[in-house]
């Protein structure tokens, strides 16, 4: 479909209006990266307007950020390779350069790789979803209600819902029509847009994390326009919408597995550990055996009140809060200080172990010391990451409503899988907003070629799981197992995989079926 034409009008969306404009892009240098941050000196960055609702493109509009990587050998180029990097939030602007080394050197040479800031998210497009009105107030609401760790008593859980409760009313209060229009869906329909400014007729896509449900859901809206589709860390997709047969008394997360992701990673996290010397891992005991029992003997230290650190008592909920949030990357990522790396989470289990729990916990702060935000503050944009991921899971997800049933899903998580902080990901009690235009199926719309499914064994968000069903409910895919660790396999780079994946998107060659990849080297090697 060339420039200036209508969208491909898609059962169950919402047709788009003949006068729909198609962005116009204008490349050029990006804005200097962060402090820390990967180097954008080899990128391209745009603007691309699109509508706020495809219903009545006139009523708003987003301005989205996008970001190129160019193709290397241009006289060789294939075509565009969009990539979203999951989230629902996360800034494409920010993770392509920190992960670029994620994609195949022949991919990175023969395609234009883009992503782009999802509408509403945050990074560089606006308008942003804002529950407070400055993040100093958020920050004061967060430090005053929500507690660190996890709650794991009912009386807690019962709190934990409360308060979230209040927090989502807050994200709704503000969030106005703006809350109704950040659906999947409505990323699908900015991607064709994106795709129609290019002049592409087809293009290929990688997704990781929740970007593998926006990729299902594009691929199968727009089935005509894809040429290859790579999903890494699926999502299964009657989960995420919960179709028939999915049971709405659990939480999204719930649904997919993610809580046996999580606590599957850290039982490997603790064998590797184990089967490492101290020197390449500092919590090892010397066998995988002995250092699971280590881990379990520093949790009950901790249920007792008995480690302190940085003048704290660390409770073993927020040890394990911690852990399971930080065993995402093997490698830190550079610019995102959430994603230490493994051998970092090794070495503060180890100062734990090793801290003094006599030591004198600091002095809480005195009630409503907190800074007043300054008039500067309260009107600046900023990002709320709870809100802007809520907006898309609760407004589209299925989720437990009542108080009683939010607790009921959690204690039922917490028994099936062990403790784990993932019932907490989708915490949408309160949350009124939904989605104007879902699209909730079918997934199994014929495309040309088949998908390519790729799923690390040791995935603490997306379990493995999920990715057999995201292939199974496809209509035609093919799964790669890669016998590693980590949240996704383009974060976590494997030669075998990379391999596979470089074939397929530059020669459109599936592996034999039961192919699988094994890790090139334990997480505490040292590369």
């Amino acid at each position: 479909m060339g420039l200036g034409l209508m969208l491909t009008m898609i059962a169950g969306m919402a047709p788009a209006k003949a006068d729909e404009a198609v962005p116009l892009l204008t490349w050029g240098a990006c804005p200097p990266a962060a402090a820390g941050a990967a180097s954008t000196a080899a990128f391209e960055c745009a603007e691309a307007e699109v509508p706020m609702d495809y219903a009545t493109p006139e009523a708003g509009r987003f301005t989205l950020a996008v970001i190129k990587h160019p193709a290397r050998r241009p006289a060789e180029r294939i075509g565009t390779l969009f990539w979203n990097p999951g989230g629902p939030s996360d800034a494409g602007t920010e993770y392509l350069p920190a992960s670029i080394h994620g994609f195949p050197e022949e991919v990175r040479d023969r395609f234009d790789i883009i992503s782009w800031d999802p509408r509403g998210m945050g990074g560089r497009s606006r308008p942003v979803i804002q529950c407070f009105d400055s993040a100093a107030a958020e920050a004061a609401f967060a430090e005053t209600h929500f507690g660190s760790g996890i709650a794991t008593t009912p009386e807690a859980l019962a709190h934990e819902f409360e308060v979230r409760a209040a927090f989502n009313a807050a994200c709704i209060a503000r969030g106005g029509e703006l809350l109704k229009h950040v659906s999947t869906a409505d990323n699908a329909r900015d991607l064709d847009l994106l795709r129609r400014a290019l002049g592409e007729e087809r293009i290929s896509y990688y997704g990781t994390s929740y970007g593998t449900f926006l990729g299902a859901t594009y691929i199968n809206m727009f089935p005509s326009h894809v040429r290859a589709t790579v999903l890494d860390g699926g999502v299964a997709p009657s989960a995420w919408m919960g179709n028939a047969g999915e049971d709405p008394a659990l939480s999204t997360f719930v649904r997919l597995g993610s809580d046996f992701g999580a606590v599957a990673t850290v039982d490997a996290f603790m064998r590797a550990c184990g089967e490492a010397s101290a020197k390449d891992c500092a919590f090892s005991a010397g066998s995988p055996a002995a250092t699971r029992q280590k881990w379990a003997a520093l949790l009950e230290r901790a249920r007792t009140g008995g480690i302190v650190h940085e003048g704290e008592a660390a409770s073993d909920g927020a040890i394990v809060s911690y852990v399971m949030s930080s065993v995402y990357l093997v490698d830190p990522l550079p610019g995102f200080d959430r994603f230490p790396g493994y051998r970092a989470v090794a070495e503060l289990l180890q100062a734990l172990w090793t801290s003094d729990a006599k030591a004198a916990p600091a002095p809480d702060a005195e009630p409503g010391t907190q800074p007043a935000p300054s008039a500067a503050a309260a009107a600046e944009t900023y990002v709320t990451s709870g809100g802007r991921q809520l907006a898309v899971i609760c407004g589209e997800s299925p989720n437990p409503e009542s108080l009683a049933a939010n607790v009921a899903q959690v204690e039922a998580s917490f028994r099936r899988a062990g403790l784990s902080p993932w019932p907490f990901g989708a915490a949408c009690r309160g949350w009124t907003a939904r989605a104007s235009a879902p699209y909730a199926g079918p997934w199994n719309v014929p495309l040309d070629k088949p998908v390519l499914v790729i799923a690390n064994s040791f995935d603490p968000a997306t379990a493995f799981g999920s990715s057999v069903r995201l292939a199974q409910e496809l209509a035609d895919a093919r799964l790669l197992p890669v016998l590693g660790f980590g949240h996704t396999v383009l974060l976590n780079p494997n030669r075998c995989a990379q391999d596979v994946v470089s074939r397929y998107l530059v020669d459109l060659a599936l592996p034999p079926t039961g192919t699988a990849c094994r890790e090139d080297r334990s997480p505490f090697s040292g590369g």
